[in-house]
């Protein structure tokens, strides 16, 4: 599916190691390390190390130690760019193109975001139905619920921006970046809780999961305008305005 590994350019990473390039995605810029999830899940020394006692009193409420060890224990089967989960992925013009992919926050994202929104929604439905809402009203606010429910599936699964490995320098405003081993444009930024090198990146949002970037912008402005919108409409036709 992947071209073969590249070789760095010398002249800008004379440093790097034979294990370091070995270690990399073939295609994209990630940093050093395993390959698939189930190489590391092997690793039972990292697994074990969020268990031990010091280790989990001083690291127990970061939400990285806990969504790491559920990505070991529930994502070996998937595939894996840097710490991102790709669950679907393509060729275009011989080149992979990341269909489906999540963040290292999943966990945030499917047992508090989303439970969170249907939750709201589901009891917001209750109401009308109870107040006995017109069904246009109901409709519209059906509408509104299923954008921000779109919104957030393609902000958390949509491939942030994830930039290929470039060994060569394309032009002078490009620098280097010694985390994942490539040249990078201005604006792009090695961020290292997703292990990638992200096109535009903005921040990692733990509620989508995931990094917010030059190609999931978008979806994460909508995300954001929706959940404000539909806050003040839930409320108002829980209150019984409309009705």
């Amino acid at each position: 599916l992947f071209p073969p590994p590249l070789t760095p350019d010398p002249a800008a990473a004379a440093t790097i190691t034979l294990h370091d390039i070995e270690s990399q995605h073939p295609y994209f810029s990630t940093s050093p390390g395993p390959a698939t999830w189930k190489e590391e899940q092997m690793d039972l020394g990292k697994l074990c190390h969020c268990f031990r006692a010091e280790t989990w009193q001083d690291h127990g409420d970061d939400p990285d130690c806990g969504c790491s060890i559920m990505t070991l224990l529930c994502c070996a089967s998937a595939g894996r760019v840097g710490n991102m989960i790709v669950l679907q992925q393509t060729l275009k013009n011989d080149e992979p193109r990341l269909l489906c992919v999540l963040g290292p926050f999943w966990p945030v994202l499917v047992f508090i975001t989303w439970p969170l929104h249907i939750g709201v929604s589901g009891y917001t439905l209750h109401r009308l139905i109870e107040l006995g809402a017109a069904w246009h009203v109901v409709a519209v606010w059906a509408g509104l619920t299923l954008c921000l429910f779109t919104a957030l599936y393609k902000v958390s699964t949509t491939d942030p921006g994830i930039l290929p490995r470039y060994v060569e320098q394309p032009d002078s405003s490009w620098r280097w970046n010694s985390q994942a081993n490539t040249y990078r444009p201005t604006g792009a930024v090695y961020d290292q809780e997703c292990g990638v090198v992200v096109e535009g990146f903005d921040h990692v949002c733990p509620w989508t999961g995931t990094a917010i970037g030059a190609k999931n912008m978008s979806w994460f402005q909508t995300f954001v305008g929706s959940v404000f919108f539909m806050i003040i409409v839930d409320i108002a036709l829980c209150s019984g305005a409309f009705t």
